[in-house]
C-alpha cells in the first residue's frame, strides 16, 4: 500500500485540449508538435504536482500506442514536472468491444487498478463522464474541451480531494 496519492490520468482534453489535437499535421514531424500540451493546462497540473507529489498513473487510450518511456519523454518535452509511474490495464477488446462501453472500460480499468495495488488516495481526471462508476471523491471531469484541466475550479476541486 503506497501512501502517496495517485492520479490516474487522461491526456486528450485535459492536458492536450482541442487546440493540441487539431494543428497542422505538416508539423508533426516535430517531436514537440506532435505531442503538444496546453501550455496552460501544464501550468495547473505542475501546480497540482508541487503540492501533492503524485504517482502519475496512465489511464488515457495513449497507453495503447506509447510506452511509458516515450510517455516520459513527452512529459519531458512539455516540461512537466513529474513522470508516469504506470499505466492501467487495457481491458478494451477483452472485457469492453462498443464504443458505448468506452466510459465503462475506462473506469473499470482504473477500478481494477485501484483494487489490485490497494490504492487509498487517489482520483482520476477525465473528459469522459466516469461518475456512474467512480464516486465524486475520486473522480474530477474535464467536460469542455478547450480548456482541460485549466477550467475553472477544476484545480481546487483536485486539491480538496487529493489533501484532504
Amino acid at each position: 500500500m503506497n501512501c502517496r496519492p495517485h492520479i490516474f490520468l487522461d491526456i486528450d482534453d485535459v492536458l492536450a485540449t482541442s487546440h493540441q489535437y487539431h494543428t497542422n499535421p505538416k508539423n508533426w514531424n516535430d517531436e514537440y508538435n506532435r505531442y503538444r500540451f496546453d501550455k496552460k493546462c501544464v501550468k495547473v497540473f505542475n501546480e497540482i504536482i508541487e503540492k501533492t507529489n503524485p504517482i502519475i498513473i496512465l489511464s488515457s487510450d495513449w497507453k495503447l500506442n506509447y510506452s511509458i518511456e516515450v510517455m516520459n519523454r513527452v512529459f519531458e518535452i512539455n516540461e512537466i514536472n513529474a513522470v508516469v509511474s504506470d499505466i492501467t490495464s487495457n481491458l478494451w477488446g477483452v472485457k469492453f468491444k462498443s464504443v458505448a462501453q468506452l466510459e465503462d472500460c475506462r473506469a473499470d480499468e482504473i477500478l481494477k487498478y485501484v483494487h489490485e495495488h490497494k490504492t487509498e488516495k487517489w482520483i482520476a481526471i477525465d473528459d469522459l463522464d466516469l461518475s456512474p462508476w467512480i464516486d465524486e471523491q475520486h473522480f474530477v471531469r474535464t467536460p469542455r474541451a478547450n480548456e482541460g484541466i485549466k477550467q475553472s475550479g477544476i484545480k481546487d476541486k483536485i486539491l480538496s480531494i487529493l489533501l484532504n
